[in-house]
């Protein structure tokens, strides 16, 4: 005699029943359990969670870095090539190694002889006006922040004044 086989809504209904086996009820082996709760982020949830620092977390109190901005009146595409191009770079505090990577027009990651590196952010206000942002990261501990923040304001000028005489 055949075994009626259960339809698809019984298989999901007999799953959800305390005590009821899901898809191992033919091997009899019973189901897995549910898997651990995470957090949104993906993370571990706080009743598991250790008291150690996440890996990013002391990454950045490890690091020290200093972000400065300013307001330029120039489009987002001259501000790019000031950044990129190796013989406008006479606005920058310190020599430039390379250009790490360029998400254009918006971002720009350099590398310094040192061995930190420098992200620019470049956020347009109109066609003819940008935001700068310029977070210099892993500095070594024994530079002054205060130094280093006034020789980037300094940057931020001379770059304001590179491309107004540009436009002019």
């Amino acid at each position: 005699m055949k075994k009626k086989q259960p339809t698809a809504g019984a298989k999901k209904a007999a799953a959800g029943k305390p005590g009821a086996r899901g898809a191992g009820a033919k091997s009899g082996k019973p189901t897995a359990r549910p898997a651990a709760k995470q957090s949104p982020r993906g993370g571990k949830t706080a009743s598991n969670r250790s008291s150690a620092p996440s890996r990013t977390e002391s990454a950045t109190q490890a690091n020290n870095s200093v972000r400065v901005s300013r307001i330029i009146d120039a489009p987002a595409a001259s501000l790019l090539r000031a950044v990129t191009d190796a013989d406008r770079r006479g606005w920058a505090p310190v020599p430039v190694a390379r250009v790490v990577s360029i998400l254009a027009p918006r971002f720009v990651r350099l590398a310094l002889p040192d061995g930190s590196q420098v992200a620019i952010t470049i956020t347009r206000q109109g066609n003819t006006r940008c935001g700068v942002q310029i977070e210099h990261m892993g500095l070594a501990a024994n530079r002054p922040i205060a130094d280093v923040k006034r020789e980037w304001m300094g940057a931020l000028a001379g770059l304001a004044e590179q491309l107004d005489a540009e436009w002019d």
